[in-house]
């Protein structure tokens, strides 16, 4: 990887630019306002206030907002030492705080105070755009393609979304990309590292952890299997407990966005046909998810494998997050990078590496 990381550096730089004008020209049209960034609703009374209270001036989404308010939160005491003043404003306390990292990083561990949180949130993701890019690109030269692939990472959809409300999903997906790239330049201690990061950003990345510890077992990994997906278990399980002695009386830890199989994609169909936008983007969703899944069968890989099981957690989200593509391309972001790389930077022959000795597939 040293020897490319000139190439990796220049699709790292360029997608920083490309971040930049597209935070700043949001930032220009709202008069340099980082709220604009915090997704703050109108409709969201505790946290407007919450942040009325603490800002000159607070940019206003319709309804709810997003995301990002309850980061903005979390961002003014990211260690709960006040939980009182701060995480009681939360819709659900202890389900929002176990996504713990982003707030912790956009505050400085709390040091900064609400007017620096607000941006720092904004510097966070687009340091990680250019961070998720830089390891698709060095994962794109490892399966013999052009580094220039890793652009799949900055112009994904769902972190498109999720960059213009805040949200933890790009730390989360940047981190995961660049465990899968340090797992498989055989360092598993920096990939072990990594992806403790994405769990503690979004708790969902646990099925890269899961699916990465499933290739390297099947590969007679056993050793790296084990610490790669028992390390972000154990750390998202001793926050958990931390959780429960700063928030004793919230035991809400589970999203309400899991129901049975099908439901809630099936039910949301009839507004697809509804728009051209929501069907175009639904049926690549739709088929990027399919077609991962039969690449990680027929050719087993750690870059499928870390993201293939976001298909069947797909099918088992409620119709709140399949209704509108803003919601469903969030919810599944990383697997439309994964897969780009996988299906045009690949080249036959190109895509196996030696992992602690034993000859893998990348």
């Amino acid at each position: 990887m040293r020897r490319n990381l000139g190439k990796v550096m220049v699709v790292g730089v360029t997608t920083l630019i490309l971040t930049l004008v597209f935070a700043g020209n949001h930032l220009a049209r709202n008069d340099w306002n980082p709220t604009v960034f915090t997704a703050i609703g109108e409709n969201d009374e505790a946290i407007r206030d919450y942040a009325e209270a603490r800002l000159d001036d607070v940019i206003l989404r319709p309804q709810l907002g997003h995301d990002g308010r309850f980061f903005f939160v979390q961002g003014n005491d990211p260690w709960l030492l006040h939980p009182d003043e701060n995480a009681s404003v939360l819709d659900r306390p202890t389900y929002r705080s176990q996504r713990m990292l982003y707030p912790v990083v956009a505050s400085l561990g709390g040091l900064l105070g609400p007017q620096g949180v607000a941006w720092g949130m904004i510097v966070v993701n687009v340091l990680a755009m250019a961070g998720g890019a830089m390891a698709a690109a060095a994962i794109a030269m490892r399966l013999g393609g052009s580094p220039w692939w890793g652009l799949a990472f900055p112009l994904n959809i769902g972190l498109i979304s999720e960059f213009s409300v805040g949200g933890a999903g790009i730390l989360a997906a940047a981190a995961a990309f660049g465990a899968i790239l340090f797992l498989i330049e055989r360092r598993l201690a920096i990939a072990t590292l990594l992806v403790v990061a994405s769990v503690l950003s979004r708790e969902v990345m646990v099925l890269t952890a899961i699916g990465g510890a499933g290739y390297l077992l099947q590969r007679d990994q056993k050793h790296s299997a084990f610490v790669f997906g028992t390390a972000p278990v154990i750390a998202a399980g001793m926050w958990a407990l931390f959780l429960r002695v700063r928030l004793p009386s919230d035991g809400d830890v589970v999203a309400g966005n899991l129901g049975l199989p099908f439901v809630g994609f099936v039910k949301n169909l009839p507004n697809w046909f509804a728009d051209p936008v929501e069907l175009a983007v639904g049926l690549v969703t739709v088929l990027v998810l399919v077609f991962l899944t039969i690449r990680a069968v027929r050719t087993p890989s750690l870059l499928a494998w870390g993201f293939v099981l976001f298909a069947p957690l797909a099918f088992l989200l409620t119709e709140p997050v399949w209704d509108g593509y803003f919601n469903i391309s969030r919810a599944v972001a990383p697997v439309y990078t994964a897969y780009i790389l996988l299906a045009f930077a690949t080249k036959p022959g190109s895509d196996r590496v030696a992992l602690n000795g034993a000859r893998v597939t990348l």
